[in-house]
């Protein structure tokens, strides 16, 4: 188990050197904290934050084995990356936006272009995404996970409970 922020470095640098097939997931669980989840390979992250203001979050993270990378797909069927985009394509989204034309259409045909490097990006727009986003929390795909995301709930309850009472304290 990591902090969040150094979760986040690590699939930053794997993302940059191999941006394509990675998947990401967000969701809240039962007791309003950020579920995150990153997969890519056979690879998955959870994380778990919360967040204390605008500007900062804090959480833990822990890296474990998929052990069903078709359920994943499942959750997440597009994959993850950054896409360049021209100022023709930022066009074609902005008239979608202003106009009848779905906008999701043209979203989906940026999608299936490969992702990139961060470093590889020198067009003046960036597609990123997606991020699947679950209203009602993320279901975890094996026993083994819901052990992990419990473990990290209790770790980021401990800090809060330490460093930031008043984001978990009822005002009185």
């Amino acid at each position: 188990m990591e902090p969040a922020e150094e979760i986040k470095k690590q699939i930053l640098k794997r993302y940059d050197s191999n941006p394509s097939g990675w998947r990401v997931l967000v969701g809240r669980d039962k007791r309003g904290h950020y579920d995150l989840i990153v997969s890519h390979d056979s690879d998955m992250w959870l994380i778990k934050e919360e967040q204390i203001n605008p500007l900062h979050s804090v959480g833990f993270g822990v890296r474990s084995k998929i052990e069903s990378l078709e359920a994943v797909e499942k959750l997440s069927p597009v994959t993850y990356g950054l896409r360049p985009l021209s100022k023709s394509q930022m066009t074609r989204i902005a008239s979608a936006l202003q106009s009848e034309m779905s906008l999701s259409e043209v979203l989906s045909k940026f999608l299936k272009t490969d992702p990139v490097a961060s470093s590889e990006i020198t067009s003046p727009g960036i597609l990123q995404g997606p991020v699947i986003h679950s209203p009602k929390g993320i279901g975890l795909i094996s026993e083994r996970q819901a052990q992990l995301d419990r473990e990290l709930r209790n770790e980021l309850e401990r800090l809060l409970m330490r460093k930031y009472p008043q984001v978990i304290a009822t005002y009185v």
